[in-house]
């Protein structure tokens, strides 16, 4: 006596087929991804269950997902990329413009501060005189600068009032135009070590301060003449666009290092725990996990 074996029919789907796409449910668009194909005894229909409110979704009335994800991940990314680089270039440019306009107001406010300095160690007759003027361009009084007030008002110059104001406010303003460039980078690598961040961040801004250094340190042959400003550039110029340019470039690496962890500040204090899933990446790309409370 023989018996018959049961046998699966050939259109069913084998009961570990799991769906891949990336799928949602029609009814609580939960993600269906993983969920085992069935088929439908009476229509031969195959479909999926989901897990979450048990609604039955069949495969053929939708497309799957996961073609129009990797495109739309694929644009995302190059965007991404192109934005960066952009950003990168200009805040190069916007560091290096500032770089160089900072030094060379301080050296001009330092010229007339010199001037005026020489102009105020004459007597009366002296000023009268049409010839002893103050001003940046005008010329200098080689004995005076000689003697030892003059080299100490050359030493004064430098860190005086009049030329560290301008210097300081056009870096402040400098590095506030620069801040929200270099904490884009920042956040656009945020999948990268602190190390890296600072390094790629700071590269175009160490650029930019090698264009300027060069720029500035020939500019003393562009400009003829020995004038108060020739002699503040030839004894300050150098020294502020060096200062001017390590402070953007420790400035820039720095606020790239701790972007992303300011962003997920910001998102942790203004977004409430539930919506906080919406840039979760903002913890996920750091190897953290998103606050909860």
């Amino acid at each position: 006596m023989s018996t018959e074996q049961p046998t699966t029919p050939p259109n069913a789907a084998s009961p570990r087929e799991t769906l891949q796409g990336d799928r949602l449910c029609m009814q609580c668009l939960h993600p269906l991804v993983g969920r085992t194909i069935e088929r439908d005894a009476g229509t031969g229909l195959l479909y999926v269950r989901c897990g979450e409110c048990g609604t039955a979704s069949a495969l053929f009335e939708y497309p799957t997902a996961t073609p129009w994800l990797n495109r739309a991940k694929s644009v995302i990314a190059s965007t991404l990329a192109i934005t960066a680089i952009i950003v990168l270039l200009a805040l190069g440019g916007i560091s290096g413009g500032f770089m160089a306009g900072a030094s060379t107001e301080a050296c001009e406010s330092a010229a007339m501060d010199l001037s005026m300095t020489f102009r105020s160690s004459l007597d009366e007759q002296a000023k009268a005189d049409t010839q002893i003027q103050s001003g940046y361009w005008t010329a200098t009084h080689d004995a005076w600068l000689a003697s030892a007030a003059g080299q100490d008002a050359v030493a004064k110059a430098q860190f005086s009032l009049p030329a560290l104001s301008p210097f300081i406010l056009l870096n402040a303003l400098g590095t506030a135009i620069a801040a929200p460039f270099a904490l884009f980078i920042g956040i656009a690598l945020a999948r990268q070590g602190p190390l890296r961040r600072m390094v790629y961040t700071a590269l175009p801004v160490v650029l930019a301060a090698g264009v300027v250094l060069g720029m500035l340190s020939m500019r003393g042959n562009w400009i003829a003449g020995n004038s108060w400003g020739q002699v503040a550039r030839d004894h300050y110029l150098m020294a502020y666009a060096c200062i001017s340019s390590a402070w953007f470039v420790a400035f820039t690496a720095a606020t790239a290092a701790v972007g992303p962890a300011i962003a997920a500040f910001i998102a942790r204090t203004i977004l409430p725990p539930r919506d906080r899933r919406l840039v979760a990446w903002l913890w996920e790309w750091r190897g953290k996990t998103v606050p909860r409370d």
